[in-house]
This record gives C-alpha cells, sequence and structure tokens, in this order.
C-alpha cells in the first residue's frame, strides 16, 4: 500500500509517522501501568509513540501549519506542566515523547487520547501532559470502517432512529448478561409485579386505560417531569371514560410522545404515573406508590424525557444542528493492493461543548434535577434517555449514544451494586465487605438524591422509597426514615448540611434523619477505617429507634414520628457569632474548645435552652499503625431542648419521662487539634457506665 500524497494542512514529519500509523488507532489501546514505572511515557502501553524535539513541535505548528502540531500544542497553550508551574516548550531541553491512540477503557469506544512526555527536564523533574477528546467519521466516509464513533443524531424522532433504537436494544436484551441477571422479569413471576393499570398504546388514536388483573405484560415505563398541574390525570370521576379511550388532544406533549415511542418500538403497553394512579385516591396512591420498586424494575425500557422541563413540552423535536467540528483531520484507510494507493478518509473532532465534565451534562437534562426521577433511573434494566442534544440508551451494563454517536459524558448516574438488584432476595453476610459497600453506596444516593428537587416537600421520604425497599432486602436491616436501624445506625446520624437554609414547612421525618432538612447538599462522614475499629471507636450506643409511619400499607413512605433513644456523653455548648458565622463553643470548666461545626437550619431563636454536642464516634487508626490509640476524627450532633410544634412531630407519652431533644447541627473535630481533643478528654479512655440516656425526635 503506497502512502497517499501529503495534504498541505500536516507537516511531512507528521504525515509520514502518527497519520501512516493512523494516528494509533488500529494498535493496542492506551493503558496505564502505575506499578511498572513511575512518572515516565514507558508507564503507558499501546497507541503510536514518536518523538519531536520542542523547537520543532513549535515550528512546524507556527510556520508549517500543521493542524496536528497545532492540536498538540492548543492542549496546553503551547505550555506543559512541570515542577507546579506551566512552562513554554522553547525552555524545555530535551525531546518530547509521544504516544497517540484509542484510550483503553473508555466509555465511548472513539477516545483518542495524547500523552507528552519530556524525560528529565527543569529542576530535573518529568513533563507530561494527558489529554483526551471524542472522534467521529460520517457512516459513508472510507475511513467509517475503522472509526466507530458518529455525528450524534438529531432527528430524535425519525424511522432513521427508532430502527437504530430497536438494534441498540436488542443487542442489550440478547448480549448484555448484567442486565439479564439485574432484571426481575423472571418467567416465574407469572404477573405476580404487573402494575395495576397500564396504558394500550395499539392504537394511536386511542390509547386507552387497561386493567392488567395480575397477568403479565410487557410494557413501557415513562420517567418525566411534571412542571405543575396536570389536569388529565386519572380521578375516579375519569377513570371509566379513560379506559373506553383517550382523546390524545387533551393529553400534553410529553405522554404524547412517550405513547408514541412505545408505539414505534412494538410494545404495546406504556405505564405513566398520572394516568395508572387515580390521582384523588388516597388508598390508591398509597398501594401504587408502595409499589413502584416493582414497576421500573420489571419493565421493559424506561423513557427518560430528560430534555423536557415540562409535562407540555414534549421530547420528540429535532435538536439543535451539528455544530461545525473543532479539527478534522486526514486518516489513511489501511489495507488494499500492496502496490495501491490508500484511501483517506476524515476524522473529526467535536467542539469544547462535547468534551467536557459530565457534570455540565448533567444540569442539562431536567430528570437529573428532580428527586423522583432518581430511582426511576436507578432501578430501570435500561432507559432511553432524550437529552436536549441527541438519544442515549443507558442500561445496567453500557451507555451509548443511539446509532454510535460520539458519548460526550461519562455515565452521569453511578449504577447500583449487583447485589442490590439480586432477584432471590438473598442477603448479604452481614459487616462483610459487600454489605459495607452496599452501606455506603446509599450513602451516595443519599448524597444525590439530597441535592435534587421535590414540588412537594412532603414526598421527601416518598420519592425514594422503591430505592429503600431494594436496599432494606440486601442489607436486611429496618428502614427508619431513610437510616438503618442496625449496628451501624451511628454512622447514618453523621451526615450534614452544606448550607444552613430555613426551616420547611411542616414535618417530614425525626430530626435526627437528613429527610428533616431543607438542604441542597448532604455530605456524611463514613469511617475510612475497617469495621472493628470503627467499633473500637463508637462513643455512643443506640438504645432503641422507631418511627410511626403514616399509612401501614406504605412501611417505607411519609412518617409521622420517630424517636432515637441514646445513651451518651452531653456537653454544653455556646453559640457565637463570628465574621457572620455562628461558631459553637463547648464550654470546659471556665474555658471553651471551638468545634467545627454545621448548622442544619438557619439560625432562628438562639435556641433559648441551650445547644448540647453529643460526640458519636472517633475514627481511629488501624491497629498495625504505631499509635493506634490516636483519633483521627471525632465527629457527633449537635442537640437543643425539644419544643413541640409542627415540624417536630410527637413524643411517645411513655417517653417523655426522657430528657427530649431535637438535632440542630453536626460538628467534628479534626485529629491536628489534638490539644483540644485532650482537653475535653475525647481522645483517650471513653466508658459509658456514666453516660446519660435521652431521646431525639
Amino acid at each position: 500500500m503506497l502512502l497517499p500524497p501529503r495534504p498541505s494542512s500536516i507537516c511531512s514529519a507528521c504525515w509520514k509517522g502518527p497519520f501512516a500509523a493512523q494516528l494509533g488507532f488500529l494498535g493496542e489501546p492506551v493503558k496505564d501501568h502505575p506499578d511498572e514505572h513511575t512518572d515516565t511515557i514507558w508507564s503507558w502501553t499501546g497507541g503510536y509513540t514518536y518523538t519531536v524535539s520542542p523547537l520543532a513541535l513549535l515550528f512546524r505548528a507556527t510556520v508549517g501549519g500543521c493542524k496536528w502540531c497545532k492540536n498538540i500544542l492548543s492542549r496546553t497553550g503551547a505550555n506543559v506542566y512541570n515542577s507546579g508551574m506551566w512552562w513554554p516548550v522553547t525552555r524545555l531541553r530535551r525531546p518530547l515523547n509521544i504516544r497517540v491512540g484509542l484510550a483503553a477503557n473508555a466509555k465511548d469506544p472513539a477516545i483518542l487520547c495524547i500523552i507528552v512526555f519530556n524525560g528529565i527536564s527543569l529542576y530535573d523533574r518529568p513533563v507530561r501532559l494527558y489529554d483526551s477528546f471524542s472522534t467521529y467519521t460520517t457512516i459513508d466516509d472510507p475511513a467509517a470502517r475503522y472509526i466507530s464513533g458518529r455525528a450524534r443524531l438529531t432527528d430524535v424522532g425519525s424511522d432513521r432512529t427508532f430502527d437504530l433504537t430497536k438494534a441498540c436494544i436488542q443487542q442489550c436484551v440478547q448480549e448484555h448478561e448484567r442486565c439479564r441477571t439485574t432484571s426481575s422479569s423472571h418467567p416465574d413471576d407469572s404477573g405476580r409485579h404487573t402494575p395495576t393499570r397500564l396504558i394500550d398504546c395499539t392504537d394511536l388514536e386511542r390509547p386507552r386505560i387497561i386493567l392488567t388483573k395480575g397477568s403479565p405484560h410487557t410494557y413501557v415505563a415513562l420517567s418525566y417531569v411534571w412542571g405543575g398541574e396536570q389536569p388529565h390525570r386519572t380521578t375516579e370521576a375519569n377513570l371509566s371514560s379513560y379506559m373506553a379511550g383517550i382523546n390524545p388532544s387533551n393529553l400534553p406533549q410529553t405522554i404524547r410522545d412517550a405513547i408514541y415511542v412505545t408505539h414505534k418500538l412494538g410494545v404495546g403497553y406504556l405505564w405513566i404515573d398520572s394516568l395508572c394512579i387515580i390521582q384523588d385516591s388516597p388508598q390508591d396512591k398509597h398501594r401504587e406508590l408502595a409499589s413502584m420498586c416493582d414497576v421500573y424494575r420489571r419493565a421493559y425500557l424506561t423513557i427518560d424525557a430528560a430534555s423536557a422541563e415540562r409535562a407540555s413540552d414534549g421530547f420528540l423535536q429535532d435538536r439543535p444542528p451539528l455544530e461545525p467540528p473543532m479539527l478534522t483531520l486526514p486518516f489513511i484507510c489501511p489495507g488494499g493492493p500492496a502496490n495501491a494507493v490508500a484511501e483517506v478518509g476524515k476524522l473529526h473532532i467535536p467542539g469544547s461543548k462535547y468534551n467536557m465534565l459530565p457534570t455540565m451534562d448533567r444540569l442539562n437534562l431536567t430528570t437529573r434535577q428532580r428527586a423522583w426521577c432518581l430511582q426511576e433511573k436507578l432501578l430501570s434494566t435500561r432507559c432511553l434517555v432524550f437529552t436536549k442534544d441527541t438519544v442515549r440508551l443507558g442500561c445496567q451494563t453500557i451507555t451509548q449514544n443511539i446509532g454510535g454517536a460520539y458519548h460526550d459524558d461519562a455515565d452521569e448516574v453511578p449504577r447500583l451494586p449487583d447485589s442490590v438488584f439480586d432477584p432471590a432476595g438473598q442477603r448479604i453476610e452481614r459487616y462483610s465487605d459487600e454489605w459495607m459497600e452496599i452501606r455506603r453506596r446509599w450513602h451516595a444516593v443519599v448524597r444525590d438524591y439530597a441535592s435534587r428537587e421535590l414540588s412537594y416537600p412532603s414526598d421527601k421520604l416518598v420519592a425514594c422509597a422503591a430505592l429503600a425497599e431494594m436496599f432494606a432486602t440486601a442489607l436486611g436491616s429496618t428502614y427508619v426514615a431513610g437510616s438503618w436501624n442496625d449496628d451501624f445506625l451511628l454512622l447514618d446520624l453523621l451526615w450534614h448540611c452544606k448550607l444552613a437554609l430555613p426551616s420547611p414547612a411542616g414535618y417530614r421525618a425525626p430530626s435526627w434523619s437528613w429527610a428533616s432538612a431543607s438542604h441542597l447538599l448532604v455530605e456524611y462522614r463514613d469511617p475510612a477505617r475497617p469495621e472493628a475499629a470503627f467499633r473500637k471507636g463508637k462513643m455512643a450506643e443506640v438504645v432503641s429507634c422507631t418511627v410511626t409511619v403514616q399509612n401501614e400499607s406504605f412501611p417505607l413512605g411519609p412518617v409521622t414520628s420517630g424517636l432515637l433513644i441514646l445513651r451518651a456523653h452531653l456537653f454544653k455548648c455556646k453559640l457565637r457569632e463570628e465574621r457572620f458565622v455562628n461558631q459553637v463553643y463547648v464550654e470546659y470548666g471556665s474555658d471553651e474548645v471551638r468545634l467545627d461545626s454545621h448548622l442544619d437550619r438557619e439560625l432562628e431563636d438562639n435556641y433559648p435552652g441551650g445547644v448540647w454536642a453529643v460526640p458519636l464516634r472517633r475514627d481511629v487508626q488501624d491497629e498495625e499503625s504505631e499509635d493506634a490509640s490516636r483519633p483521627t476524627l471525632c465527629a457527633g450532633l449537635l442537640l437543643a431542648k425539644y419544643e413541640p410544634d409542627s415540624n417536630n412531630g410527637s413524643c411517645e407519652p411513655e417517653k417523655e419521662h426522657l430528657r427530649i431533644f431535637r438535632r440542630v447541627g453536626y460538628f467534628e473535630v479534626e485529629h491536628w487539634r489534638d490539644h483540644d481533643m485532650q482537653r475535653l478528654g475525647w481522645n483517650g479512655e471513653w466508658s459509658l457506665e456514666t453516660a446519660t440516656q435521652f431521646g431525639i425526635v
């Protein structure tokens, strides 16, 4: 095969080097091997490597106009990172070693990465640059045989897109073992978990509600944002007429689009909450909401209307046209007769919009901002996501844009562990590494969930109940208002708000539950040490923890009260405003020690009954360390005297002889404040023999 004529946009050295080697696309993927070498390009393998002097690279890019050399320089602004600073390449004394190729283990199979390494240079330290970006070509380009990435689809409602979508879904159904094992759609279910009602989408002109009567049905579910009241919703008054047929013109566009997608995918039935739940029947709502776990787990597919900000928007509109690529490079196609000139295709690198961090894409999806949609995403075997730019299929195995389009963000919502999806419902060995990992994953779910929005704050525990049901089966622990009543309940209490907001209107959960606070973000202090070390560092004891649920038929749903009884030591505190921030000090004789505190709510009444600090745990060193007894962290709760009101729930009469408090914040003392820990007596021997027993509501 003969090398084709060189285009003027590529220098001769690059044309005969990396471009003749197809930019490393056809070689082994680029992998890092950090254990074998340290800070050298040779700790990476795969791809194509070549050497160029810094001045030659700069000359080819500026004077010669080489696109590839310019691309490498533009990644660092003609600078490279060394010794904590960015330096011009002209300051480098040794040649640059450059490795280019496909990134191994990338979610997008067409991610091209560049590694630049300078050996030993300024201050005798290595200079290295790593960068990666998506690539694509068109389906009719000769390079399409070698480059898997394609331009994103913009005609998301076209027949072509639906054909490609069905092919992707079939590939998932036939080839993805994890999707088969995590799905609960087993033949022996015999329809026991089929939703009570479904929408028959066979006739697009006259969809209707049917009663499944427990018989098995293959159906699609819809995840979307209501965005206000839904006049079309099913009520006791219109249910019978909806079963006869629904006039599509009376439905919002998002629901009409969902019916159309279901029909085009060849699935006969669709589940939508506003139509399949009788919205003015509390009894029906409690029964159906209690089965949300099964609704999304058993769905063949979930349609995620991520681009629609409200139900009236719809999601099948054509997406914005493609922006011109940031860079287009020639691609020399291999193969062919020995004396023939190789074909040259085109390799496109999209603009920076499609090489951004995944969190930015999340902000562009309305369903990623809504609390209800989290469990709908996590529980579904596969989701067809209609983003603002294209359409994507995410399953329990991979996430891919339909039609092989470049995938411009990572999996934005981490998947749940396999053990949570165990269809046999087998419990994990308590306190095993796997069990502890599931507990930590629950904390990760809460972090995500707490940052999302709810139209009705009273739904705080309702909108995550399906997830709680899954975790409850895997953990074998009792669920109590967002936490787990087991030996590690103390861990669940150690959450804190990053921003103190006004108290919510009405009662949602006990004050010790994260669901009680109006917070944008919530963080946990998970133990960095093994389970045995955590037990050694316990500074309090849970006597009992109970909640009263609003409806017995919905045991994981809303609660009307809760009481946590602890045996622990109470330390009187003072609140003091310093530089517009409320600081908490523990009284220590005539002295005082400041705590690193986080208040749950804005200071409203200065807590006339006082504030108390309750240490709950110390994170101690491993037993193998030189000083195994030295704490690395002490963390606990800030409490105030309980004053009954509409936001605090009620206290059980038989417990009223206890001192009753409510949580108002969280505190911690880091290890570097060892002197303060010693003054308070928090870093020595700890006994609960003289501890106080009290309640928190």
